[in-house]
Formats: C-alpha cells, sequence, structure tokens
C-alpha cells in the first residue's frame, strides 16, 4: 500500500497561469501555479472506458478504486462507473452526484478511444470546473495528451494525463499515491489547488522513480 507523504517540502508558490510539465527525468520544472482551486477534498468518479471487460485493465481500474474507499476517498458509486462510449459518459456525468475529479481509464487504440471520451467529457462538462486524471495503460495518444494539457477551453484546469505507455503496475501506482497525496494535503483547507496538484504529481513521480517504473504523466496546474 502506497500511503502519503508529509509536508510540502518546502516549495514556495509564485504567480499565476497554467502550465503543463511532465515526470520524465530531467525535465525541467516551472514553479508557476494556476490560480484555479476545485473546491473540496477529492470526491471521484471513476470511469473505466476499456472494452474487454475480462482484460487486466478492468481489474487494475478496480483496485485503483478500491484503494481510494480504503483511504476514505469518496468514490462515486463505490466502483467504477463502466462506459463504452460517448452517450455512457454523458449518463454517468448526469446520473453522479457531489464529484469534483474525474479518473478515466481508457485506451488510446480501441474504442472508445481516450480521445473519443475526452470529446464526450468536454461536451457534457462545458463550464463546470473539475480534476481530471488520465490513464491509458500500455497506449498512449500524443495528440491528446497534449490538448488536455495545453487546451483553452476546458474543464480540467489542472489535470494529470498519461502520456506514454506504462505498465498496470507503474501506472496503478502512480495514480494511487496522486490521490492520496492530494487528499491529504487539500484537508486543511478544504480546496484542491494548481500547488497540492502539483505536489501530489511530484511525490508519484518520486514513488516511480524509485521502484524503477518507466512512464511519463503530464502536469496542468
Amino acid at each position: 500500500m502506497v500511503g502519503p507523504s508529509r509536508g510540502f517540502g518546502g516549495v514556495q508558490a509564485s504567480g499565476a497561469g497554467g502550465f503543463a510539465t511532465s515526470l520524465k527525468k530531467g525535465g525541467g520544472r516551472s514553479l508557476f501555479w494556476s490560480e484555479v482551486t476545485v473546491q473540496g477534498r477529492p470526491r471521484v468518479l471513476v470511469l473505466d472506458a476499456v472494452a474487454d471487460r475480462y482484460g487486466w485493465e478492468a481489474e487494475a481500474t478496480q483496485r485503483i478504486a478500491a484503494s481510494l474507499v480504503r483511504r476514505d476517498i469518496p468514490v462515486v458509486g463505490g466502483a467504477p462507473v463502466v462506459v463504452a462510449g460517448a452517450d455512457d459518459i454523458t449518463t454517468a456525468i448526469k446520473s453522479a452526484h457531489d464529484f469534483n475529479c474525474i479518473f478515466l481509464a481508457a485506451r488510446a487504440d480501441k474504442s472508445p478511444s481516450a480521445g473519443e471520451c475526452w470529446s464526450a467529457l468536454q461536451a457534457s462538462l462545458s463550464g463546470e470546473t473539475k480534476l481530471f486524471a488520465m490513464c491509458t495503460w500500455d497506449s498512449a495518444d500524443p495528440d491528446i495528451s497534449s490538448e488536455v494539457l495545453v487546451g483553452e477551453e476546458t474543464f480540467a484546469p489542472v489535470a494529470v494525463v498519461q502520456q506514454e505507455p506504462m505498465t498496470g503496475r507503474g501506472a496503478s501506482l502512480f495514480f494511487m499515491k496522486f490521490f492520496a497525496e492530494l487528499d491529504m494535503h487539500s484537508e486543511s483547507t478544504n480546496s484542491m489547488s494548481g500547488k497540492m496538484v502539483w505536489f501530489g504529481h511530484s511525490k508519484a513521480r518520486e514513488i516511480m522513480r524509485r521502484r524503477r517504473y518507466a512512464g511519463r504523466v503530464g502536469l496542468r496546474s
């Protein structure tokens, strides 16, 4: 089990404006955070768009959701919501109550693709503000990742998005650690700032390096 760390490590925030960075080793880091704040501690709608319901991806998504529940991080319905296309995503959004984060598990190369899911979420959540996390397992779509991280019209001004193929264990470790850190550090303010999202991303990146998992997850905060 991956536990949260303690403290922000003395990082000083300044300025405003979104930015995107990645966890690739040796990459530079900006110290500017968005002024956008998502209200509340994480309350997560987990969407599973992987078509193979008997594959390892579905099981891994269930484990991630179960890990959040064990840590008292609310998951809508207590389990992933299976979606097979845009209509299902629209229905899931309308049916869910009181969530401020979306964790999407999809594949870049199969229907519904990560790109199709992103477009459906953009249409369903226009005008709203949510934290968005996207896992594409051992596939990746650089164009969609870039759109999520730098696009101007978005419901997700704070986001973490997989940019390169990763193993199931590596991806699961990253996102479980990210949400654990984010929940702990949002407790005192009952909100999620760009700085907190950056810190959660940094701690998830750190544990991946320590355990020698390869991969790249982009950050918009």
